[in-house]
């Protein structure tokens, strides 16, 4: 296992355990966004105290017919469905007395009706039509829905369908039989004003409730912490050293968890407040376009700023890491996380989409840290312990302290007769030091020198990447 770990390349190494530590934060945290999920509202119910979304929720049969003729949608949507190549017509009347139909396709109102089947051949033995009003142009007023069996086409005269109507974020389905020749009234509505549209949007995008942003700075805190438990420990596996020690398990945890918590509040929070006010600045329309990407630019940046920071912390643990390169680089790789999950998610869906953001983060996160450590490495020191097994240590200004406390970057073990510190090595203004506690010496070291310390052989690396 050991051998394996040190013939794997450090930026793969800590990418793979930066991805499977967001995993284990992402399954960690996933129970906590479901008790911030709304409950998902029945067909033709609304969600209590909110106003129902306007959006397509017929049954999954009319809706992929719907789909497949591109059928349009809006205020008001009124569709019929039946089975057989039978020619049967949608019609309904407007407030205004108007009727829609095959020979009178659109009305003064607005109304269309821009799905109609079967009049002529090719038959199709899965028909559909479609009756709409666009948003916010249904008028006000009353709505009377027909079905008209126009003429037979099949062997089959009395034909079941079903007609779906969608109005005020409702939606209801009507059953019925007809024959040729008959008309069948289905169902007079009534469609009635609602509060202005720059209102209703502006009370429907507040910002998160307090709960919701902590929940969701949780999550991402669980990450953090996942991701950097996982790395630290890779390091401290390379260097000899107990996987924890109590100073570092509490900076993972209280640094993941206010990484998380302030990423989690700007891509919440903040963002939603700046949604709120480019909101008040334009119609409905722009809105609805605009704001979708308003949001997506606050999980970018939430998670850029998740990486920056976790990035930055993992030079407390990695010596000579270059803080503000390995924060930069951690700020890239968050950024990737974020697209790899608003991708995700549009292809699969929201856990899917979690899980292989989370993992791509960490991913990114890992690969980038260990890069930016080699890429920065103007010295190092090497530990040779077996044949196929050594250790790569950045030297820098910070002293690299070799020795059997448990402080010791590199642990040597104490029961070889190791003091807790046997020797500090740095690097400053182009010269490698090592004072050597067992001798009592220093020495300036040059690149491709090799001292032994006790069984161990170190080598010294300069100008190298």
């Amino acid at each position: 296992m050991r051998k394996l770990v040190h013939l794997m390349p450090k930026p793969v190494l800590f990418g793979l355990l930066g991805a499977l530590g967001c995993v284990l934060g992402w399954a960690a945290g996933e129970p906590l966004l479901r008790r911030i999920k709304p409950p998902v509202p029945q067909a033709g119910e609304e969600a209590k105290g909110q106003p129902a979304a306007p959006v397509l929720v017929f049954s999954n049969e009319l809706q992929k017919r719907l789909q497949r003729e591109e059928a349009k949608t809006g205020d008001v949507q009124i569709s019929l469905m039946w089975d057989n190549s039978n020619d049967l017509d949608l019609h309904c009347t407007d407030p205004s007395g108007e009727r829609i139909f095959y020979g009178h396709k659109r009305s003064l109102t607005a109304g269309e009706l821009d799905v109609d089947m079967n009049a002529r051949p090719p038959y199709s033995s899965q028909p559909v039509e479609n009756i709409y009003w666009p948003t916010n142009g249904a008028p006000e007023g009353r709505y009377q829905v027909f079905v008209h069996h126009y003429s037979l086409h099949s062997p089959v005269d009395q034909t079941p369908y079903t007609v779906a109507i969608k109005h005020g974020g409702k939606v209801q389905e009507f059953r019925g039989f007809i024959r040729h020749g008959q008309t069948n009234v289905v169902q007079t509505f009534e469609v009635k004003k609602v509060p202005p549209p720059d209102l209703a949007k502006l009370s429907q995008r507040q910002p998160p409730s307090f709960k919701t942003t902590l929940f969701i700075g949780l999550w991402t805190a669980l990450l953090a912490v996942g991701m950097s438990a996982l790395i630290v420990a890779g390091q401290n596996y390379l260097l000899r050293r107990a996987l924890f020690n109590l100073k570092e398990a509490a900076l993972v945890l209280g640094g993941g968890l206010l990484a998380g918590l302030i990423s989690g509040a700007v891509s919440q929070h903040l963002f939603a407040l700046g949604a709120n006010s480019v909101a008040a600045q334009l119609t409905p329309e722009q809105a609805d376009q605009i704001l979708p990407v308003i949001i997506k630019a606050g999980q970018i940046v939430g998670w850029s700023l998740l990486g920056a920071l976790l990035g930055f912390g993992m030079a407390f643990f990695i010596p000579n890491l270059p803080k503000f390169r390995a924060g930069f680089a951690g700020l890239l790789g968050g950024g990737l996380g974020a697209a790899a999950f608003l991708f995700a998610l549009a292809k699969s869906g929201e856990v899917s989409g979690r899980l292989l953001g989370a993992a791509i983060l960490g991913l990114t996160i890992g690969l980038v840290v260990a890069l930016v450590e080699k890429l920065a490495r103007e010295a190092a020191l090497i530990v040779h312990w077996h044949e196929n097994e050594r250790t790569v240590i950045n030297l820098g200004a910070e002293p690299v302290i070799l020795g059997s406390s448990p402080e010791a970057h590199l642990y040597l073990p104490k029961h070889k007769g190791f003091p807790p510190i046997t020797a500090i090595v740095t690097f400053r203004d182009g010269r490698v030091q090592m004072e050597n506690k067992l001798s009592n010496s220093t020495h300036t070291l040059a690149g491709g020198n090799k001292l032994q310390i006790g069984e161990l052989w170190i080598e010294i690396q300069t100008d190298a990447k």
